[in-house]
């Protein structure tokens, strides 16, 4: 559904516009988009894909400890996704905050969600994925 990267930024009030192609996507989508925290970025689900998550960290083993700490991540710093009349998206402090958002941003469609990263650390992950490469594609066999 979701792929590419698309370097955006962020103005004073947290708004920034979603990349046409994701944008046409997600108002297709019954039910709209949730923004929530991801350990190093944020990310943009539809909301048949958030509802599946969210079934799954309240489903059964949900009172696993490493699930609770998911759960207070995932579902404990979600926000509807919505688009003003300019195609913008709000995303909230906190989550700014979170992810280390400023100005410079980086949208990566990940098939089923959308990432929004600091363009620093994006940067960052991929020198990381670079430099691990032969490893991480031991995992694709």
């Amino acid at each position: 559904m979701f792929w590419g990267s698309h370097d955006h930024v962020l103005d004073e009030k947290g708004r920034t516009s979603l990349p046409k192609e994701f944008r046409e996507a997600l108002q297709d989508v019954d039910g709209g988009a949730w923004i929530t925290a991801y350990p190093q970025c944020l990310a943009i689900l539809p909301a048949p894909a958030f509802s599946t998550l969210r079934d799954r960290l309240t489903g059964e083993g949900s009172d696993v400890d490493s699930i609770q700490h998911l759960q207070r991540l995932i579902l404990g710093m979600a926000a509807p996704c919505s688009f003003d009349k300019q195609g913008r998206i709000l995303i909230p402090p906190k989550l700014r905050s979170w992810a280390h958002l400023q100005r410079d941003i980086v949208f990566t469609g990940l098939g089923e969600k959308i990432e929004i990263w600091d363009r620093t650390r994006h940067e960052e992950e991929l020198e990381q994925t670079r430099a691990n490469y032969a490893t991480y594609t031991q995992d694709l066999r």
